[in-house]
């Protein structure tokens, strides 16, 4: 054997060596795999300037806005409560919120910043309430030997009755613990 031909065999070895190092890609979970292509819809509410009532009109445009959605169980609202820097002005208008949102089936997330600030702002008075409603599910895989989760995440969504669980799921008591303990 002459030595060119002894060399490229090594360098041939050397490079099937290091391919064979290379990790395998990362497998996908099976909840990875499932998403909820989704619509939204939003609505911009005002409090009175410091304080935590609504005015009448506005409670009546919140509620016509909500009813003309016609929500569901599966439907999540996203409200976000503008802050005062006042806490307890900030709970009370969290508080109204709840009373009035807690007819609606839909599940709920309140956001509100804690801001310290003691002076309000024009720009605190204003919310956003968004109604986001899953449009079915789906699942990103190919079938076959290459994607072995595949069949796992295609079960698992015909098991779920309601495609908004996936974009915001029923708290559990261990969820409920973390999110309060602030983990």
């Amino acid at each position: 054997m002459n030595m060119g031909k002894a060399k490229s065999i090594l360098a041939g070895l050397a490079v099937l060596l290091v391919a064979g190092c290379e990790g395998p890609a990362p497998a996908s979970g099976v909840t990875e795999r499932l998403s909820a292509p989704y619509v939204e819809a939003q609505h911009q509410y005002r409090f009175a300037s410091g304080s935590s009532t609504l005015s009448a009109g506005e409670r009546s445009r919140i509620s016509s806005f909500l009813n003309t959605l016609v929500l569901d169980a599966g439907d999540v609202l996203i409200v976000t409560i503008p802050s005062t820097g006042k806490p307890q002005i900030d709970a009370e208008r969290q508080g109204v919120m709840h009373s009035l949102l807690a007819r609606y089936p839909a599940k709920t997330q309140y956001l509100q910043d804690n801001n310290f600030g003691t002076r309000p702002s024009p720009y605190r008075q204003v919310g956003i309430i968004r109604v986001t409603r899953a449009q079915g599910l789906s699942v990103s895989c190919r079938s076959g030997i290459d994607d072995l989760g595949c069949a796992n995440a295609t079960n698992l969504a015909v098991m779920i009755h309601e495609p908004g669980d996936v974009l915001e799921p029923d708290t559990t008591a261990a969820m409920a613990y973390r999110d309060g303990s602030g983990q």
